[in-house]
């Protein structure tokens, strides 16, 4: 066989797909038409586009924390937690609620009723609006620099319409196989597709298969390639040592071992934008890096990580086998999508005293078909369904013992549903979509089923 020519493969699998692709790159080139309506003179925020299969908010987050040494620096990321306002932030900061309200309401939604008006079909999607309200608010608050999150793979992700000095790819793994290929090939042409000609492009991907598909996509559009390996994140993790006491790092996102990859590839990428900054000053601002969901101290003994693919959650077991060794560790679970629940948990299930599973709001899986699924992993160790998120909560809180900690993962949804404090946002997201669900009966009809509304506070 001659050298793979992925290029080829690309402009072939495009063709056999050329309904699907054609809309693909038509959304795309309506967010570009959306980006030069509302800013004919380009955008003013110098922007970093990072994909991947795990460690894409981490790395973000070290970006908009690393830059925020130089002026106002921003993030835009998915999901969210709570509350839709978390997707945008700035200097690490959550943006107001009001600060959402305006970009939607003055910039972001007289937009898009004028777009649909002469073209009824290109009313903008959820994704879509959302990256534009990001940079309403980015312009808004005279952010310098902003790392921008892809929602699904790189090539076709709305995101790659965005004009951006800089391309980052964590790693490519295993999730969303049925979106983006599954071969493991055709997902790394998917994901390196955020390459664009002339920008660098960094990767802290070490699989050497991964990798030439990279060096191939960027010589392909003459993007200078930077790839991070473990001399530079030993380098960055006796750095951290030296300046910082543990405790000044324990409650950052530099506390979790797996996370130094994330931060050295970021570092890299600041390392190359700004060689005026201090490494100093970058770390000291990477120590004060925060994330909602990642191994999150709900109250004592009591932690939620919004870890959701096997990649994920294989990271996840290797912390909290080193943090919490000779505790008892009771899991509560919940799986959204269409992954599969023995793969997922296949790490996980390995380490748990208990395992308690349950629903996800959002596209969650059967419970029931879950439980089965990780009872065959488990052997000996107890396995139970409760379908309810807060009673599946209060079921291992039942169990819980003076020596164990209990982890909430699996599902954004799952830890949403148990620990949202604000009721009526609990039910927006519960009913995600629900204006657009419909239900054809036998007579033809259209019937929309109406959530129910939330307890009226009193």
């Amino acid at each position: 066989m001659e050298q793979p020519n992925f290029s080829y493969y690309n402009t072939v699998d495009q063709i056999y797909h050329v309904e699907w692709s054609t809309q693909k790159l038509v959304r795309l080139e309506l967010v570009r038409e959306s980006i030069r309506t509302l800013w004919p003179n380009g955008h003013p925020t110098r922007l970093i586009h990072v994909a991947g299969t795990s460690g894409k908010g981490s790395t973000c987050r070290f970006l908009e924390m690393g830059l925020s040494a130089l002026g106002k620096a921003g993030a835009f990321m998915s999901p969210h937690l709570f509350d839709y306002r978390e997707r945008f932030s700035i200097n690490g900061e959550f943006v107001r609620q009001a600060d959402v309200a305006w970009a939607w309401e003055t910039r972001v939604q007289p937009h898009c009723v004028r777009l649909a008006l002469h073209n009824p079909h290109h009313t903008h999607t959820f994704h879509e609006a959302s990256i534009l309200i990001a940079l309403a608010l980015f312009e808004r608050h005279g952010v310098e620099w902003a790392a921008m999150e892809a929602g699904v793979g790189g090539r076709y992700d709305q995101t790659r319409a965005l004009d951006v000095v800089a391309t980052v790819l964590t790693n490519v793994g295993s999730d969303h196989a049925h979106m983006l290929g599954h071969e493991q090939w055709q997902r790394v042409l998917d994901k390196a597709g955020i390459a664009r000609p002339g920008v660098p492009f960094f990767t802290s991907d070490t699989n050497p298969a991964n990798l030439e598909i990279m060096a191939a996509v960027c010589r392909d559009v003459a993007a200078p390639l930077y790839q991070i390996n473990e001399i530079q994140v030993a380098e960055l993790e006796e750095q951290v040592r030296r300046i910082f006491d543990p405790p000044l790092v324990a409650e950052s996102l530099l506390s979790a071992g797996y996370q130094k990859w994330n931060a050295s590839l970021a570092l890299t990428v600041i390392r190359h934008l700004c060689p005026q900054l201090e490494e100093r000053q970058v770390l000291q601002k990477f120590a004060d890096a925060r994330l909602v969901g990642r191994l999150w101290q709900v109250e004592t003994q009591v932690y939620a990580d919004i870890a959701h693919n096997a990649e994920k959650i294989t990271a996840l077991t290797s912390e909290i086998e080193t943090r919490f060794a000779g505790l008892g560790k009771i899991l509560v679970v919940g799986l959204s999508g269409p992954r599969v629940p023995r793969q997922v948990f296949a790490a996980l299930a390995k380490v748990a005293k208990a395992i308690v599973v349950t629903g996800a709001s959002y596209k969650g899986q059967d419970p029931a078909k879950v439980q089965r699924e990780i009872a065959a992993l488990t052997g000996d160790t107890p396995t139970l369904l409760v379908a309810e998120p807060a009673a599946a909560y209060q079921v291992a809180r039942s169990m819980q013992g003076a020596e164990d900690i209990i982890i909430v993962t699996g599902s954004t949804y799952t830890i949403e549903q148990i620990f949202n404090p604000d009721s009526y946002l609990r039910t927006l997201s519960a009913t995600f979509g629900w204006r657009t669900k419909v239900d054809t009966e036998a007579s033809g009809t259209v019937q929309l089923t109406l959530p129910k509304p939330p307890p009226l506070i009193r």
